[in-house]
């Protein structure tokens, strides 16, 4: 019996004195993936034979994966990620089926992924958009930072400073608010499409309005999709500074997807070398609270 007992207690003692599980990172040429053990938390894919760099897996800290890649219905969307809908006419948005290219040409031109040992990270990215085979007519710098996590919950701060090389006008699919719109219309931008696994979720925005017939193409400065009270929850905050702040919101259940749609209450113009600069936070937590703030 006493050795049975010495052995029940080194064996207790083994397990507390053991480290808690800390992440690490994962890095190839084109991707950067903080993991805890050997789940990923998060992993930014910036391949330039994909063109759009995206987010995906993207997960809270505990674990539930948020991001859908690919799927089925809409094989363009890539987690989480950016793209415009129309720039001069031509389409940056869909793809096709089989070769996975636009009309127009997203190109990454450049791309530093650097981690820190604190669990926190740097990306920064060059864009080129242009016509097949043709100069650019706008060019990007975007910067995401990627915050540690901690407490269950992390940020990702991203800002996309956009020039005009010519002039150029976006545009998109009209909503159903306008002449002619359909009721899919109105997307472009920052997206997030989400896995079927979160279908059950509920959009809330920062007006206290829940449920996809009030909050679509309405303003608000947050949108967050929640599976409840303590429950994990991402929110996408509208920078205050951002053009046409608060924006309105593109917002899917069934899919789900959601996005801040700049372009949702008409097109946008910019003059050759005029800039536009976005910004916005995403915050992904296991233990949602009633009203989000940015950090």
């Amino acid at each position: 019996m006493k050795t049975i007992l010495a052995l029940f207690a080194l064996e207790l003692f083994f397990a507390l004195s053991a480290p808690a599980q800390t992440n690490s990172w994962r890095q190839t040429e084109h991707t950067l993936a903080l993991l805890n053990g050997t789940n990923v938390i998060w992993q930014i894919v910036a391949d330039p034979a994909q063109g759009k760099p995206y987010f995906h897996p993207l997960a809270t800290p505990g674990g539930t994966l948020l991001t859908d890649l690919r799927p089925p219905d809409h094989p363009w969307h890539r987690g989480l990620w950016f793209s415009w809908k129309h720039i001069n006419g031509l389409n940056y948005w869909e793809e096709d089926r089989k070769t996975h290219n636009s009309e127009a040409v997203t190109e990454l031109v450049a791309a530093t992924l650097q981690p820190h040992d604190d669990g926190s990270a740097e990306l920064k990215f060059s864009l080129s958009y242009h016509p097949s085979n043709a100069p650019p007519v706008l060019t990007e710098q975007r910067t995401i930072t990627v915050s540690a996590p901690t407490n269950g919950s992390y940020e990702l701060n991203w800002t996309s400073e956009f020039t005009a090389v010519t002039n150029v006008l976006f545009t998109r699919t009209p909503p159903a608010s306008d002449p002619h719109g359909v009721p899919h219309g109105g997307y472009a931008g920052l997206s997030l499409r989400l896995t079927p696994a979160t279908k059950s979720w509920c959009f809330v925005n920062s007006t206290g309005a829940s449920g996809v017939s009030t909050i679509n193409g309405q303003p608000a400065d947050w949108m967050k999709f929640t599976a409840g009270t303590n429950l994990p929850a991402v929110t996408i905050f509208d920078d205050a500074q951002n053009l046409r702040h608060p924006s309105l919101w593109y917002v899917n259940q069934g899919m789900p997807f959601f996005t801040p749609a700049l372009l949702f209450s008409g097109s946008l113009s910019l003059a050759t070398g005029e800039k536009l600069t976005l910004r916005y936070q995403i915050s992904i937590t296991d233990h949602d609270h009633q009203n989000p703030t940015p950090k």
